[in-house]
């Protein structure tokens, strides 16, 4: 177990870390919403509360939603949900993914686009792009994970089949 990586199980392990990371990638950019699939909240926020990777926050009409900042690259539409306890917004999300926090009751819908006065702070392509850099940086890890775990298998059977007697190691006795 001392040098699990530079062997066998290591190999395999890298191997399948990448083919989980590229799955990954085609689980995300599969799940992302198309356009038709988003329903509308108006209302002006009535509660919120910023933690490091979302903004959870509160409609007049009770509606709970939540917006990543995964999907918020430059924090215009964080910045428009902050200042909308004084004017009304428009927020599409998607009721099928939720999810619920500690510090505050109920179910909170995933938020993709804000919309100020009828004008969209972001259109649903460029949040699209935003969710896209980062499933590319799973892609592009799991390529390599992958990659190196079949570069190792490759070396170790290259060195096992250098070995005499089958394959086997030699026995500690004859070392």
């Amino acid at each position: 177990m001392k040098d699990w990586f530079a062997g066998e199980r290591g190999a395999y392990f890298f191997l399948w870390l990448g083919i989980g990371l590229i799955a990954l990638f085609g689980v995300l950019e599969y799940r992302f919403p198309k356009a038709e699939q988003l329903e509308a909240a108006n209302g002006r926020v009535t509660w919120q509360q910023e933690t490091r990777g979302a903004l959870y926050f509160r409609l007049a009409d009770q509606q709970q939603l939540v917006l990543y900042a995964k999907g918020d690259a430059d924090g215009k539409q964080r910045a428009a949900i902050r200042d909308a306890a004084m004017y009304p917004i428009t927020v599409q999300f998607l009721r099928a993914q939720k999810t619920g926090i500690g510090f505050a009751p109920g179910e909170f819908y995933t938020a993709y686009t804000v919309a100020v006065g009828g004008k969209q702070v972001a259109s649903l392509a460029a949040v699209r792009g935003d969710y896209r850099h980062d499933n590319l940086i799973a892609l592009v890890m799991g390529i390599a994970a992958a990659l190196a775990g079949c570069w190792r298998l490759r070396a170790l059977g290259a060195a096992t089949s250098r070995r005499a007697g089958g394959g086997r190691p030699a026995s500690r006795r004859s070392r």
